[in-house]
């Protein structure tokens, strides 16, 4: 560990959140190890979001703020990073917060003297029966996460900042569904990886005016995009774990026109975007060995 860098930098990705930013911010405030640093980093708030944050700024409390909106996560994460000075990144939605007080030391002790690329958790899914999205040693393999990842959300996962510059690593800007092609670049790149079951923090699902329960257009054609994304990905995978990411991206491919058709509905109808089919893939060739 370096001589004055943080062990973690939590970046919280805030828009028009005003009546969840504070509970998001208090629960990092809150917790029991203290060697990290916060980033706000905001995507040009309309509401009052950002007074809020400003009532927190101070020397272990960062704002960043993107020039314009983005749109999405992925640009406000992004600029979070390039301030980032911890050796390992936690995101967190800013309608979201961390599990409990003690996250970030059960964090570092499941770290310990290692320097692992990712660390694999679980979270609590508030609003679909409190269900608890628990990672295992059977999940966590690079097979099992490229077959059919537990989750796509970055948050679920303590990321290794020197691992994520080494490899460039950032989010695709301006398009949804960039937590997916993100954690699956980093699966297809980790040399080493760690789990544990504790949960890192809370996911409240489906927020009336949240971006992601919102339908669009833009979010049908976004799941194509992000599937050629993950697609191009191919080059970069080693040889033993390329029919792995096949499979994924046929049996994501087969499942997007329900997706659409759910958005699609959604729009229809006026209201936010019903439950999307789950992920239960299993292996399946990509190629007809037939012939």
């Amino acid at each position: 560990m370096e001589l004055n860098k943080p062990r973690f930098t939590v970046i919280i990705c805030a828009y028009n959140v005003e009546n969840y930013i504070e509970r998001a911010i208090n629960s990092v405030l809150s917790q029991d190890y203290k060697n990290y640093e916060l980033i706000i980093s905001d995507d040009c708030s309309t509401d009052n979001t950002m007074e809020i944050i400003k009532k927190y700024i101070n020397e272990n409390v960062k704002l960043v703020k993107t020039p314009s909106n983005t749109g999405t996560a992925g640009g406000t994460r992004n600029a979070g990073l390039e301030k980032a000075n911890g050796e390992y990144i936690i995101f967190l939605d800013g309608d979201d917060t961390l599990y409990d007080e003690n996250v970030l030391k059960n964090i570092d002790k499941v770290i310990g003297q290692d320097t692992p690329d990712i660390v694999y958790l679980g979270f609590q899914d508030v609003g679909q029966g409190n269900k608890e999205r628990i990672s295992t040693q059977e999940n966590s393999t690079k097979i099992a996460r490229l077959t059919c990842d537990l989750n796509f959300s970055v948050s679920s996962r303590c990321w290794n900042k020197e691992f994520l510059d080494k490899n460039n690593m950032r989010f695709v800007q301006g398009m949804y569904y960039e937590d997916e092609v993100f954690c699956i670049k980093g699966t297809i790149l980790s040399k080493s990886t760690k789990y544990s079951s504790m949960k890192v923090f809370k996911y409240y699902r489906n927020r009336k005016g949240s971006v992601m329960s919102t339908p669009s257009v833009k979010k049908c054609s976004d799941w194509y995009r992000m599937l050629a994304e993950v697609t191009d990905l191919y080059s970069i995978t080693p040889k033993e774990y390329k029919p792995y990411l096949l499979s994924f991206i046929k049996n994501e491919n087969e499942t997007i026109p329900a997706r659409i058709a759910a958005i699609l509905k959604s729009m229809e109808c006026g209201g936010p975007i019903e439950r999307l089919p789950k992920r239960n893939y299993k292996f399946k060739e990509f190629f007809d060995n037939e012939n």
